[in-house]
């Protein structure tokens, strides 16, 4: 692959990769900042992708991943999905912001420069995105898809989603009315609680 098409195809990655990234979430966090081995990845890419005359687009990239990174974190700050005022905010802090942003431009760094390093340098450079990717699917804590998980695994019928939303809705009224999360379970919880005794009533019906 020539200099110029390898750039190209270099660049292709890049946008894919944080097309990608804007779908993880980083509500919880679960990743460490870089150590020695990443650190020696970072720079191993580096020297190769200047040495390609890539450096300006590693620049461009790692940017980018770690605009993107910031910007997952705003938009974790707030969000209608949680279900108590005060753990209306990202639940990562300011480490955990850092070691995931660095995790992003890792990957970024690994798509320039894919088709010039080692396999274990590559390996290297996205293990901590791809754990990150994974932890993006756990339920934050406080939100309303943690709070209903465990009657959302029960809900087999038309009834039982009723309830799964009647709760929902319930949490966020106590949460409104209560300003806390004690609110909003025990009003929720009471919901929970009432469906669940009207249903085994209507169950035992003929």
């Amino acid at each position: 692959m020539t200099g110029d098409a390898g750039a190209v195809a270099a660049r292709e990655r890049v946008a894919a990769l944080l097309d990608r990234l804007t779908h993880v979430e980083l509500g919880v966090v679960v990743v460490i900042a870089p150590d020695a081995i990443r650190l020696a990845a970072r720079e191993s890419a580096r020297a190769a992708a200047t040495a390609a005359e890539r450096g300006a687009l590693l620049d461009e990239a790692t940017d980018a991943a770690r605009a993107t990174a910031m910007r997952i974190f705003s938009r974790a700050a707030f969000s209608g999905t949680w279900a108590a005022t005060e753990m209306s905010a990202s639940v990562a802090s300011a480490a955990d912001r850092v070691a995931a942003a660095a995790a992003f431009e890792e990957a970024a760094t690994a798509a320039v420069v894919e088709d010039l390093v080692d396999d274990e340098t590559l390996d290297t450079l996205c293990a901590t995105t791809d754990e990150l990717t994974r932890s993006g699917s756990l339920p934050t804590p406080g939100s309303l898809s943690s709070l209903a998980s465990p009657l959302a695994g029960a809900a087999r019928g038309p009834f039982q989603s009723v309830i799964v939303v009647a709760v929902g809705v319930a949490c966020v009224v106590g949460a409104l009315a209560f300003g806390s999360i004690s609110g909003a379970i025990a009003v929720g919880g009471v919901v929970a609680a009432g469906a669940w005794l009207f249903g085994r009533r209507t169950s035992r019906q003929p």
